[in-house]
């Protein structure tokens, strides 16, 4: 059985799903830099089951995202490991750790859960991540436009190696698609009445782009939009919906797997109006419960998943958002959950295995 370090930058339920599975086929340590993500709510972290060898380091946390610390090089020092996989390049202790594996000729994978390339950053910034993502033994990337990032800013095409990227078990895909009778009792049960429902999920945060929705969304009692999710601008979107005395927009905050899939299940597609998205792993969780998807152009996992007219829209404004609210109707919901089927947990898995065993 092989010795890995794992390094990543918090506990993602999606994360510690993958890493207690790798587990059971790697002697594997683990680093969380942090315990939580700045802009997460508490709820999000409810996998506290964990099945590999959690590191506890000590650093001093900066801003909202990076991590000053010895901790990450001081793990490589005290073990041999025949994988340090890095899942970050970017916080002061990632680039540390980089640093010294680099300097004592030690191979390790930089692995990324998705990347955009941005040809408008300042030129110190795009070197800063040549420095730090070229150089390593072999990458792992989920998509075709995160290989072309990592091309971009220095890696070597022939050295990544690909994996599905997802959040879902095959025992969470939906079985069949509810019938009329089903839909219509579980509206009666979480009190939505219109005709047309439309559901997002994702944080709320200028990113994402919920702003400009709600500001477009249609006039109409019975085309009733739900947002999933909480954020900064959770506060500015309520006030900015009772001035405007907006009724078919409702925010309904951060909600638990399960209720989440619920709104899936009567819904008559999910809405995904980021401005961009590294992965965007909500998109395979819509699909898997048959429901089709309208995103945002600049999100990978649309560009992945997303085959036009069959399981959903991919589109470049707000106006194109709106007008392809109808067309999501003649999407077809069994091919949504075939696409879901073919990005599971378990595929991840047996594709990490191949890799890494």
């Amino acid at each position: 059985m092989k010795k890995v370090l794992f390094v990543f930058n918090h506990p993602a339920p999606y994360k510690v799903r993958l890493l207690n599975k790798l587990s059971e086929f790697l002697d594997l340590d683990v680093i969380f830099e942090r315990h939580k993500a700045s802009d997460r709510n508490k709820a999000f972290y409810y996998e506290r089951d964990y099945k590999f060898n959690l590191l506890p380091v000590k650093g001093i946390k900066v801003g909202a995202e990076n991590f000053i610390s010895k901790g990450i090089v001081k793990a490589i020092k005290r073990r041999h490991y025949d994988y340090v996989i890095m899942n970050g390049y970017s916080t002061f202790a990632e680039m540390k750790a980089i640093k010294y594996l680099k300097s004592i000729g030690e191979p390790y994978c930089l692995y990324i859960n998705g990347g955009i390339i941005n040809r408008d950053e300042p030129r110190w910034k795009t070197n800063l991540k040549r420095k730090y993502i070229s150089g390593a033994e072999f990458y792992m990337s989920p998509d075709e436009n995160s290989d072309n990032y990592l091309v971009y800013y220095g890696a070597i095409q022939s050295l990544i190696k690909s994996y599905t990227y997802s959040t879902v078990y095959e025992s969470e895909i939906i079985k069949s698609l509810p019938s009329e009778k089903e839909i219509h009792d579980l509206k009666e049960d979480l009190h939505i009445y219109a005709d047309k429902v439309y559901v997002s999920c994702g944080q709320l945060i200028k990113r994402k782009n919920y702003i400009d929705l709600i500001k477009a969304w249609p006039n109409d009692k019975n085309k009733v939009l739900i947002i999933i999710g909480d954020g900064k601008q959770r506060k500015h979107i309520q006030n900015m919906i009772k001035k405007n005395n907006i009724r078919n927009v409702k925010l309904i905050g951060y909600q638990q797997r399960e209720r989440m899939f619920d709104y899936y299940k009567i819904a008559n597609g999910f809405i995904f109006p980021s401005r961009k998205d590294i992965y965007g792993h909500v998109i395979n969780e819509a699909l898997s419960q048959g429901l089709p998807v309208i995103s945002f152009e600049n999100v990978n996992s649309a560009k992945k998943l997303i085959e036009e007219g069959k399981n959903g829209y991919i589109v470049s404004s707000i106006e194109d958002l709106i007008n392809s609210l109808e067309k999501l109707d003649h999407c077809d919901k069994k091919y949504c959950v075939e696409i879901a089927k073919k990005n599971t947990i378990e595929i991840m898995v047996e594709e990490h295995k191949k890799i890494l065993a």
